[in-house]
């Protein structure tokens, strides 16, 4: 059993798949518009991602622009969390994710030895970084 986070947005889900794929050193598959699969969706909509996969090592989360007419929202009580073992690395994924975003916590040694940092992206999505370095 395994976990995929499926994140939705609305109508900008190709630069959030694209800036993840660049900050994870991702790669971006099985892409498929609202257009491919429905000719009779609104001609505004037809370019919006349907269902999309970004991997990067073990992990995967998959994407969707919401369907016309919903609204999207993200949830308050829900963070993504990743685990680092290289705190240069840690520090870069932070960085990254703060860009045009919201720190919430800034990275620092926390008291159980990890360095950790929260921060809300641009895109709206919480995250957690921990990094144990040696681990």
């Amino acid at each position: 059993m395994k976990l995929i986070p499926y994140l939705n947005f609305d109508g900008n889900t190709e630069e959030v798949m694209n800036t993840y794929a660049r900050i994870f050193e991702g790669t971006v598959h099985d892409v498929s518009r609202f257009g491919d699969t429905n000719p009779d969706m609104p001609e505004s909509h037809k370019n919006g991602i349907m269902h999309a996969r970004l991997t990067f090592g073990d992990n995967m989360l998959m994407f969707s622009d919401g369907m016309p007419g919903h609204k999207v929202n993200h949830g308050d009580g829900i963070s993504l969390s990743i685990g680092l073992n290289d705190e240069a690395k840690a520090v870069s994924v932070f960085d990254q994710l703060s860009e045009g975003g919201i720190v919430t916590m800034p990275m620092a040694k926390q008291f159980w030895g990890a360095l950790f940092g929260m921060v809300t992206d641009k895109f709206g999505i919480h995250w957690m970084i921990n990094c144990e370095a040696g681990s």
